[in-house]
């Protein structure tokens, strides 16, 4: 049993989640979730109650599929794009969301937090009916593809890709959720812009969200001494309107960043510029996690 607490500006939640391991067979693991979330985002707030079963079939250290449903109640203040005016719309909704949850991981690398060689697979796909002040049916799905490549000095050089395609099908953008639309920019997307700082905006430059999803990023990394380790990389994405990904307004962000290896794995710290700046886009943008970008 995990209890969780969590204030932050854009993401705050209090919610429990029951795990039981070797539910039935082994390597399957059920888990029982509920939360209460606020998110107050660039492009909407939102307001809800979640729960959530899951059955995770392992098949080995790292890799998995899982399948399960969710349902959340909720209340939506977004401010959308109106196809009638073309222009913002402030748009206030209460709705329940049924969400089946299919999903896997495919881990051929050597290591979770610091691969050097091999590649790595994840998927999703979500079939989701909403009701209440909107009634709509659609099916939401992305999957990402990373790679490792050591170049040199058994992987003290590396070279790592990283791709992410994502679609919703069977639905307009306008009565699309907002949290299930496809945004991007930030630490694990395109770095050097801002959460949802990626892909086209309103008159009144609120994100706008929309159907579909390309990013890209390469990094080459160089250990550094045996503590720490030099990246630089290029990262790309586009938001697009269609049900197939819109290359054509893809942004771009570039950067360095510096590694200090822990015996669990590198805190990382990035520095990214966007290279297609905006109104509204700061300099630079600054990133510090756990673990690899991807």
């Amino acid at each position: 049993m995990r209890f969780l607490a969590r204030a932050a500006r854009i993401d705050s939640r209090i919610g429990a989640e029951l795990s039981l391991p070797h539910w039935r067979r082994p390597g399957q693991t059920l888990s029982l979730a509920s939360a209460a979330v606020y998110e107050d985002t660039d492009a909407y707030e939102r307001t809800a109650i979640n729960l959530s079963a899951d059955l995770r079939q392992r098949f080995d250290r790292t890799s998995w599929y899982s399948y399960g449903v969710g349902l959340e109640g909720g209340l939506y203040n977004e401010t959308r794009f109106d196809p009638i005016t073309r222009g913002p719309v402030d748009v206030e909704r209460d709705l329940v969301i049924l969400t089946g949850r299919g999903g896997f991981n495919l881990d051929r690398s050597n290591d979770p937090l610091d691969p050097r060689r091999g590649w790595r697979l994840s998927g999703s796909a979500q079939p989701t009916a909403v009701t209440g002040d909107d009634d709509v049916y659609f099916l939401r799905a992305d999957v990402t593809g990373t790679g490792y490549l050591p170049l040199q000095d058994e992987g003290r050089t590396v070279l790592a890709g990283r791709l992410r395609v994502g679609s919703i099908v069977g639905a307009e953008e306008f009565v699309v959720p907002s949290d299930r639309l496809f945004y991007s920019g930030g630490g694990g997307s395109v770095r050097g812009y801002a959460y949802q700082g990626v892909g086209p905006r309103l008159t009144d430059n609120t994100p706008r969200g929309g159907l579909s999803l390309f990013e890209a990023s390469v990094e080459v990394r160089r250990d550094i001494g045996e503590n720490f380790g030099a990246v630089v990389f290029v990262d790309g994405g586009a938001v697009g309107f269609e049900e197939t990904p819109n290359l054509s307004n893809m942004r771009y962000g570039a950067g360095f960043g510096v590694r200090y290896r822990l015996p669990f794995g590198p805190i990382r710290a990035d520095v990214a510029f966007p290279l297609d700046k905006r109104e509204g886009d700061a300099d630079f943008q600054l990133y510090i996690s756990i673990g690899q970008a991807f």
